[in-house]
């Protein structure tokens, strides 16, 4: 199965293993509850999945790799101990909490969040050593004679022995005690995912056109791994290339082949990241968001075809995608500032001190985003959102330190506000704008031809792009004229400048 059926299925069986009885109780015991064994190809995604099940479940996650683990670390320190049996006295060898289970109490005294997902990759790696212990684990969740946290699922994963010389195979005694998930690379659902994470323009449309060489595997006449080039890999380069692009750093084959790490594929996309640089330069995809297009420009895509033409398109749907992932986040942003404002408006009125209220506000969201970071369960999309508030934060702090009174103070905050909301409405105005403009500009261009129907589609099928289309109605919109948007009537991120603690 592909990596998105895979966590479909991992996430299955967590809610599975959550529920509980009318009296508490997880309805399946313990020792009943199958880890999941994802395996799979190295860097297909396996640990990007479990990362994204904690967010999207709000539980915790623990991860540990291993490959290096020693007996100590994974059953603890064997010490003697003193016990009195039957009235004479013992000494006995007993073994410290493992630093496995005690990273788990760690993260629940941390976070204050009692369930979560312990991820162990590489589970098919550790050592022979370790075999009986980890069949021990797999069955009863116990580690020596420290069983991990009540409402704790335990994941793993692996590669397939031709990955990895230290792979062992596990038995059916072993095979028996585990949930298999077998996973198998897919350009097609990685480019969904590739859309939401806005990797580099120049790498989705190289795919499109080399599918092929998304996921390589390059064996000598030995069997021995000489080439390899995985889905991390082409994640990890577009975050470089973005990078060195802002910076004005040369983008050369040194930089890609340390991540595309087969020479005949790192030549190909350079070459392909050349047409990239110069069809960029060519169409000003800027301006053509912006209205401003020219009939050199119309005429030029007219006669587009292959790379050029898909380059082009590929362009467009990343700046429309930008536009309107930055319009959502920023709708996010205020709606969670809001009631902090509201209760900072309150408390001003009930004669409380603004650095009192607003201290107290940024204190608790930078404990909150502690803990949240430390449990795993928050994306880099809301990180950025709680960064956002919390420097926001202390600006309506200094500010309104700067007024005379709190009535002036209470004035001050809804001025900043009212001005916070009128940018996220000139920005959702800016993205509704571009998407028109793409569209106007297709249709210049190729007429009602398949484009059009393509644009829509390539759109709907970007993350950020369906839920804006979906919140203000565009749905089915393929250009032509456009509904107006009633910005009036987001009442629910208003102010009351007259409430009550």
């Amino acid at each position: 199965m592909n990596i998105k059926e895979a966590k479909q299925q991992i996430q299955n069986a967590i809610t599975a293993y959550l529920m509980k009885d009318e009296f508490g109780e997880y309805r399946i015991p313990l020792e009943k509850q199958r880890p999941v064994f994802l395996l799979g190809a190295p860097g297909i995604g396996k640990t990007a999945i479990m990362e994204q099940i904690a967010q999207e479940t709000g539980i915790s996650l623990v991860s540990y790799s291993m490959t290096h683990h020693t007996r100590e670390s994974v059953l603890g320190l064997a010490q003697i101990v003193h016990r009195n049996y039957t009235g004479a006295d013992f000494q006995i060898s007993e073994y410290t909490m493992s630093e496995i289970v005690a990273t788990l109490y760690d993260t629940i005294e941390a976070t204050g969040i009692k369930e979560g997902i312990l991820f162990l990759d590489e589970i098919n790696c550790v050592a022979e050593s370790l075999s009986p212990v980890m069949l021990q684990f797999l069955q009863y969740k116990m580690l020596g004679k420290h069983q991990i946290p009540t409402g704790w699922v335990v994941c793993t994963a692996g590669n397939p022995p031709e990955f990895n010389k230290s792979v062992n195979v596990f038995d059916v005694v072993t095979m028996d005690r585990l949930k298999k998930v077998d996973v198998e690379p897919d350009f097609g659902i990685w480019k969904e995912y590739a859309y939401k994470q806005h990797i580099h323009t120049a790498i989705t449309c190289y795919l499109e056109s080399c599918p092929e060489d998304f996921y390589h595997i390059g064996k000598d006449e030995n069997g021995e791994i000489v080439s390899f080039v995985t889905a991390r890999g082409w994640e990890d380069l577009s975050l470089m290339m973005l990078l060195y692009e802002e910076d004005g750093i040369n983008i050369d084959n040194t930089l890609i082949e340390q991540y595309i790490q087969a020479i005949p594929i790192a030549t190909r996309f350079l070459a392909y990241y050349s047409k990239y640089v110069e069809y960029y330069n060519k169409y000003y995809v800027d301006d053509i968001l912006e209205g401003n297009v020219t009939e050199d420009i119309i005429e030029s895509a007219k006669a587009a075809v292959g790379d050029e033409k898909r380059l082009l398109f590929g362009m467009i749907i990343e700046s429309v995608s930008k536009a309107m992932r930055d319009s959502l986040e920023m709708e996010k942003m205020l709606k969670r500032i809001q009631p902090l404002l509201q209760d900072t408006i309150a408390r001003l009125n009930a004669n409380f001190s603004n650095r009192e209220i607003l201290s107290q506000h940024i204190m608790k969201q930078q404990s909150n985003l502690e803990k949240l970071t430390r449990a795993r369960v928050i994306s880099p999309s809301d990180k950025r959102i709680m960064h956002w508030i919390i420097y926001s934060l202390t600006i309506y702090m200094d500010k309104t330190t700067k007024c005379r009174d709190n009535p002036r103070a209470v004035q001050c905050v809804m001025q900043e506000f009212q001005g916070s909301l009128a940018k996220m409405i000139e920005v959702t105005d800016q993205a509704i704008k571009k998407m028109q403009n793409a569209f106007t500009f297709v249709e210049a261009c190729f007429d009602k031809g398949p484009e059009i129907d393509f644009l829509y589609n390539e759109l709907k099928g970007c993350y950020h792009c369906q839920k804006f289309m979906h919140k203000y109605s565009f749905e089915n919109y393929r250009g032509g004229p456009t509904h107006s948007v009633d910005f009036s009537k987001i009442e629910h991120l208003a102010l009351d400048p007259n409430a009550k603690d």
